[in-house]
């Protein structure tokens, strides 16, 4: 089969790094692949035909000029994202990370347009697929909540490490541990970053907080005030051997989210040997169920759990990978695309 891939979303924080874990690991002998995207993909994925388009795909011209040429080149398309652009008459294959948009429309959306825009698009994209693939269970119940005649369409299908991280880890660089708790990911309302500030701000006992990412639009709106942020650092954006070198230095990782799909940083920890504090949503519970992590309630527990010097047994790095891998996510997409 010829398969098209919107790879458009590389860069673009999760989503980006999905695509780049079922592009590390197509199938060759069974498709032939058409990837949608800038140039730059051509050396990266020199057995990959392709074709030129360097728009945003969250926006408006994203999602009306597309390359229409596929319909008559392809046999089906691979969305890694709920926005089917409009002209595609191939089968389409999307996959869905969370239903983050309808569940918290009030802080990730920006007036009631914009909801039923959002709500109309992920419509769209459960009526156009011919198979959805879910990160989660989680991701599953809520689209079935909100979408349940397209609930025969839906495939679990979790995600897994990168490429790079499984590299990183195989060259066993032996960093010393440091007295630091990190954040990783980005500091929109559902991350909960408040709550580790509010957590950390009570703390005596000499960590320093690395947020793992820009403090520029962050302080706006806090209810925190500027004496709170003692020992806070905001790094700023990190390559990816130093964002993984911060994560294996650190003594705890934080992920206090609110809402997540499937939330992988806690599992790059657990990978890398350092101990993961995460809050008690159910999709934490689904997907960190058997593996190593502390699980916390609110503020006041994640305050304790940080001033109590916790210690436990890490999973191995095998471990982890027979649970969560992009060979399996990969190969579960493509056994499931039939023309």
């Amino acid at each position: 089969m010829k398969i098209a891939i919107d790879a458009r979303y590389i860069g673009k924080s999760g989503i980006g790094r999905v695509i780049e874990g079922i592009l590390d690991n197509l199938p060759y002998e069974k498709n032939e692949y058409y990837l949608i995207g800038s140039k730059k993909l051509e050396e990266k994925y020199p057995n990959c035909k392709v074709l030129i388009n360097d728009t945003d795909p969250f926006s408006k011209a994203g999602i009306l000029k597309f390359n229409k040429e596929l319909n008559k080149i392809c046999d089906a398309i691979l969305i890694p994202n709920f926005i089917i652009p409009y002209g595609i008459k191939i089968p389409t294959y999307t996959i869905v990370h969370d239903l983050l948009f309808l569940d918290m429309k009030e802080a990730t959306t920006s007036g009631f347009l914009d909801y039923k825009l959002k709500k109309h698009l992920f419509k769209r994209c459960f009526k156009k697929s011919m198979k959805i693939f879910a990160v989660s269970q989680f991701t599953i119940n809520r689209a079935n909540y909100y979408f349940p005649k397209y609930n025969n369409k839906m495939i679990l299908n979790y995600i897994g490490l990168s490429k790079e991280i499984i590299e990183y880890g195989k060259n066993e660089k032996k960093l010393e541990k440091e007295n630091n708790i990190i954040y990783v990911g980005n500091v929109k309302p559902h991350k909960g970053i408040n709550i580790l500030l509010d957590a950390f701000s009570k703390l005596d006992n000499g960590y320093q907080l690395k947020i793992i990412g820009q403090k520029e639009n962050f302080l706006v709106g806090s209810e925190f005030d500027e004496s709170k942020y003692k020992n806070v650092v905001f790094t700023g954006r990190l390559s990816d051997d130093e964002l993984l070198d911060e994560i294996s230095k650190a003594k705890y990782l934080v992920q206090p989210s609110l809402y997540e799909g499937f939330g992988i940083p806690p599992l790059e920890a657990i990978y890398l040997n350092t101990i993961p504090i995460i809050s008690s949503i159910d999709v934490f519970k689904e997907v960190y169920k058997d593996l190593s992590v502390v699980f916390f309630t609110d503020t006041e527990d994640l305050n304790n759990k940080l001033s109590s010097n916790i210690e436990i047994k890490l999973n191995t790095k095998e471990e982890v990978l027979n649970k969560y891998n992009y060979q399996k996510t990969t190969n579960n997409i493509f056994n499931n695309i039939e023309v």
